[in-house]
């Protein structure tokens, strides 16, 4: 494995089990509650196992930058770190960082210990939004500062991401399993709140790309002049095909699982039409993630005022 698909196997899983955990933490706060203890436990594991793939993640992420930032191979990185730590912006932003997994980490086994405390869900959700800050802090939007305009603006674009793309997965891979376990009492109100949250999502995750497009890209030409801008392009080709895809759900899949379970009606087919689509929309949110990681490996046109 060459240096470069490690550093995207590492980022793209340190931003996936973000996207999990915030997700997980605003379903079990009222959007799609587990509804019994078995349910709690499994979503629980869930969360202990992204917890942990985010802290092996973020400490092999210093190591990689501690080798780019001393030139030396990754293999001698190690006795650097200390100073990476000490004296860089990235060390301090790191430490917060690691600080705020551990936290996370905290929350998931106390919602694991007391089967679904919503304390501990808030407490998942609030720290998973500063891990993303610190996130958006390291990368290119970071450049001016914690709290710049851009910084605050590409964090938007994180949170929504996150909590668009992690609510298809969660909704595909654990709640619409649940429902199917319960019958379809909860499931017409349930898919209901999923496509509010998806599209109030996607509403700051276009607002806050598009912005970030214009502050990146010197000219539309850049779209396809530079590599910058074809992994952009890419990336926007994907979020389309998860447009589309939501945009199914909402005005077809959607209204026909809450007519069938409302009417008494059969509901298994639109069920698994639903659920059959959120499986490929999931499927293409992890490729999303995967061009967002090689976007930010990428050097962005400077902007000509």
């Amino acid at each position: 494995m060459n240096f470069d698909l490690l550093h995207l196997a590492v980022v793209g899983g340190d931003r996936f089990s973000l996207a999990i955990i915030m997700a997980l933490a605003l379903m079990q706060m009222g959007v799609a509650p587990a509804w019994s203890q078995v349910d709690d436990r499994r979503r629980a594991r869930w969360l202990v196992l992204m917890a942990l793939v985010a802290v092996a993640a973020t400490s092999l992420e210093l190591l990689m930058r501690t080798a780019a930032m001393a030139d030396v191979p990754l293999e001698q990185a190690w006795s650097f770190v200390p100073r990476v730590l000490e004296r860089s912006d990235y060390g301090v932003y790191w430490q917060w960082q690691a600080g705020i997994i551990l936290l996370v980490l905290g929350g998931t086994l106390w919602l694991l210990w007391r089967g679904g405390s919503t304390l501990a869900a808030a407490w998942l959700l609030c720290g998973s939004l500063v891990w993303a800050l610190l996130v958006s802090v390291t990368s290119h939007a970071g450049e001016e500062g914690l709290w710049s305009v851009a910084n605050l603006v590409n964090w938007a674009h994180i949170v929504s991401t996150s909590l668009w793309g992690g609510a298809v997965v969660i909704y595909a891979w654990l709640v619409l399993p649940e429902l199917l376990r319960e019958g379809p009492a909860r499931m017409g109100p349930l898919a209901e709140r999923l496509s509010l949250l998806a599209t109030a999502a996607l509403a700051i995750v276009l607002l806050s790309g598009l912005y970030n497009g214009w502050r990146q890209m010197s000219a539309w030409s850049d779209l396809w002049t530079s590599d910058y801008g074809l992994v952009l392009s890419t990336k926007l080709a994907l979020v389309a095909v998860m447009m589309v895809i939501g945009a199914i759900n909402k005005f077809r899949w959607v209204p026909a699982l809450v007519i069938a379970c409302g009417g008494g009606a059969d509901w298994r087919q639109p069920f698994a039409r639903l659920r059959g689509v959120l499986r490929i929309d999931s499927v293409v949110f992890v490729a999303v993630l995967i061009a967002a990681v090689v976007l930010g490996m990428q050097a962005p046109p400077a902007h000509e005022f």
